[in-house]
């Protein structure tokens, strides 16, 4: 029971076990509390810019915001809550079953306990509180999106206090009994899902009750109500336990700013979040401890790739004297996003660990030997995921369970679900580890540079007056420059009710609504004209849904602001254009003439084009030069290893395409294990039209006896998937590299010299 004392004070009596406990928790002292409300912790609030005006906290705006959309949320209820969850982990701690927690923390809050209850368990050690003493327990930071986006509510709380620990151990095989004094410095983030609104004071899952509908829960392996088939903790409906971190680590979150996962957030995967991938890297985290403990790869099995499993699986036997290190009592001291790179054909999360742990060894009869003290190490944990994968923002908690049928992922050796029989370590639906680095090597330097490339950040130091109104200087962000983003993709983006203050460019739609106005006045056909407004809407990442909207749309552009835009977005659009064109490495007529009207809307001459287009055409080339069989099927080769790994039918088909390359099978053997260690010598296109032009010549390749047989669109089938085309793209194209080759071999046949489209001028009488 918890009662308010006039002095602000919490006095907490409970028993763990038959032994009493104390919690004193000065949590919230009642003019703080006030002044919170009212105007808020003035180091951050009463910032007075110029004329001393008065601005709202952050953790004012972001309380606020939480109170709009649940006006029944009460912070002071909440503290008190927050003092139950705390009580309910210590007693799963002392006794060893975690079962009535479950309800109420993430897999990775989950998943750490569990490793050390189990590591305890292995070295015939248990635990019992004697004592609890919290000398505070206080919101630290309050956050909350006012936007639709991936809107979650985070509140974290500073608890700080003392511990008295009983631990029994076996020591030459007699029981021993420590009491250890612990200090408690510690930050809990708890989260819920924006809309979620309050049912009781308390956590409804803390108590044994569904947050939904109030049934009496006893959680099953799904986490599901078994009245209202709610998922229990996925933050749609109540509070969730998702991050505990050491207070010395744990960092205030800046004031926004735009970074790299924020970028991915926006652009790619509107259901991504932080939490989500901090939860993940914890659950991987702990699994790896226990594969280091064990000796065996089998943890690793579900989360980590094969490449990375094969590697660390060697690390993980003992060396020339029988012993191999360990590191026992881990403890994660924060896990934060350190950067996200979004390319093909995976993009890789950047996770900041750490963490502190006593260094040890085992030798071969299992005796272990540790370390006096715990160090504290940082490391960078690279998690790889299918570019293009979304990320399904219900399971922000449930980072440990099938990502398909949400049944929870067990340690065995098996790299797929015992359920479904998804295989989860591919990277195709979830986060996998792929490489574990320090994070001060250069290796893991050079991909935080990568992560914030195409970020500028101009800054100012500005003089403040404190709250003794004596002048402090504090840098103060001014501006971020981010031109890959559009005004509609940055609409409705809002942090704890704020816009970010960001320099975007026009929307590629713009340039799609021009070249359409454009072909009305030219003797363009329109089916000609629409699928090459199509294609250039798919180079620069436009759906099906937006271009129909913009170009059903009635509103004339103002063509006289185009010729205003930033000179790299003019130039970008003229390239998108161009690309287009070549894809079929032939410029037709009309499309220079296409190309050459849109371009002087733009505010771009005829030389400005023939420039661009020679300079693209040359890049082209350059990658094609001399191009033999075995380059391409190299190619081949190296695209269908891009998974790491080769399936069977992959197999079939690259033996049939070298039997009829004349390529023998242990060639093959040998390009395809080469391939899989990333050794295969091959030129690999550094963007996705050279790619694409790539295949362009294969398809000119397959055209040498005068037609694409069935074992060759396969192939090529298989090489358009990965650089990202589809079955209706190919088609097109070897319908239209057909009626090239077809025209070139007329014209030889002939003996008629090929045009040069260079001497086509615009012509008022011009058709098609």
């Amino acid at each position: 029971m918890l009662t308010l004392l006039p002095e602000s004070s919490v006095l907490l009596a409970d028993a763990i076990d038959g032994v009493s406990i104390v919690v004193v928790a000065l949590f919230i002292l009642a003019g703080i509390f006030q002044e919170h409300l009212q105007g808020g912790l003035r180091s951050a609030s009463m910032i007075r810019l110029g004329n001393k005006k008065k601005e709202l906290s952050r953790m004012d705006l972001a309380l606020q915001a939480i109170q709009e959309a649940d006006p029944k949320f009460d912070l002071h209820n909440f503290c008190i809550a927050a003092t139950n969850a705390y009580i309910e982990v210590e007693k799963a701690l002392d006794t060893g079953d975690l079962s009535d927690i479950r309800s109420f923390v993430s897999d990775g809050i989950y998943q750490r306990m569990a490793f050390r209850l189990e590591e305890e368990a292995s070295l015939g050690r248990t635990r019992k509180t004697i004592k609890l003493q919290v000398n505070n327990l206080s919101p630290a930071e309050i956050t909350s999106s006012k936007n639709n986006q991936n809107a979650f509510e985070v509140i974290s709380m500073r608890i700080s206090g003392t511990a008295l620990r009983q631990y029994r151990l076996k020591q030459d095989g007699t029981d021993v009994i420590i009491e250890e004094p612990e200090p408690i410095s510690e930050v809990w983030t708890f989260l819920r899902r924006r809309g979620a609104q309050t049912r009781s004071k308390d956590f409804g899952s803390v108590h044994g009750h569904c947050p939904n509908c109030g049934t009496d829960i006893s959680v099953n392996q799904w986490e599901k109500c078994p009245s209202c088939d709610s998922t229990v903790r996925s933050g749609e409906h109540d509070w969730v336990l998702s991050e505990i971190s050491d207070q010395a680590s744990w960092k205030v979150t800046k004031p926004f700013k735009m970074s790299s996962a924020t970028r991915y957030w926006i652009k790619q995967d509107q259901g991504f979040s932080s939490h989500y991938l901090e939860d993940r890297a914890s659950v991987i985290f702990f699994r790896k401890f226990l594969a280091d403990r064990l000796g065996v790869i089998d943890p690793l099995g579900k989360v980590a790739t094969d490449r990375f499993c094969e590697g660390y699986e060697k690390k993980l036997q003992p060396n020339d004297f029988g012993k191999r290190v360990v590191y026992i009592h881990p403890r994660i001291l924060a896990a934060d996003v350190s950067g996200v790179i979004a390319e093909e054909p995976f993009d890789r999360a950047l996770m900041h660990i750490r963490w502190s742990a006593r260094r040890g060894t085992i030798d071969r009869h299992g005796e272990l030997e540790l370390e006096k003290d715990p160090m504290q190490i940082s490391t960078m944990m690279v998690l790889v995921r299918k570019h293009g994968a979304k990320t399904r923002i219900e399971r922000t908690i449930t980072s440990s369970h099938c990502p398909k049928c949400g049944a929870p992922e067990s340690n065995n050796a098996s790299h797929s679900c015992e359920f479904c029989h998804t295989v989860l370590n591919d990277g195709e639906l979830e986060w996998t580890l792929a490489d574990v680095l320090p994070f001060t090597s250069t290796p893991a330097m050079a991909l935080r540079k990568k992560a914030y490339e195409g970020i500028e950040t101009k800054v100012s130091v500005m003089k403040f007056d404190n709250v003794e109104d004596a002048p402090i200087e504090r840098v103060v962000l001014m501006e971020q420059t981010l031109p890959e983003f559009t005004k509609s993709e940055m609409e409705g983006v809002q942090i704890d009710g704020l816009a970010p203050n960001v320099v975007v460019r026009e929307d590629d739609v713009t340039l799609c609504q021009l070249m359409g106005q454009v072909a009305g006045g030219l003797h363009i056909s329109k089916a000609d004209a629409k699928d090459f407004i199509r294609e250039v809407a798919r180079k620069c990442g436009i759906d099906n849904a937006s271009l129909a909207k913009a170009m059903r749309s009635r509103d004339k552009l103002d063509r006289r602001r185009l010729k205003d835009l930033n000179s790299q977005v003019i130039k970008r659009w003229l390239m998108a254009m161009i690309d287009v064109s070549l894809i079929d490495s032939r410029m037709e007529a009309w499309e220079k003439v296409y190309i050459n009207a849109t371009a002087a809307e733009l505010g771009l001459s005829r030389y400005d084009v023939e420039a661009a287009i020679r300079v693209r055409t040359l890049q082209l080339e350059e990658w094609s030069e001399g191009m033999r069989s075995i380059d391409m099927f190299s190619w081949v080769v190296y695209m269908a290893a891009a998974d790491g790994r080769f399936d069977p039918k992959e197999i079939e088909q690259l033996k049939e395409l070298a039997a009829h390359y004349g390529i023998s099978n242990k060639r093959l053997k040998e390009m395809c294990l080469a391939a899989k260690e990333s050794k295969l010598e091959v030129s690999v296109p550094d963007d996705s039209t050279i790619g694409q032009f790539w295949l362009v010549k294969m398809i000119d390749m397959a055209f040498a006896d005068g037609s694409v047989c069935a074992k060759e669109k396969k192939v090529l089938a298989k090489v358009a998937k990965k650089i990202g085309l589809t079955d209706y793209d190919l088609n097109q194209l070897i319908r239209r590299r057909r009626a090239v080759l077809y025209k070139k071999a007329q014209e030889a046949l002939r003996g008629k010299t090929p045009s040069h489209d260079d001497e086509l001028h615009l012509k008022a009488e011009w058709k098609d």
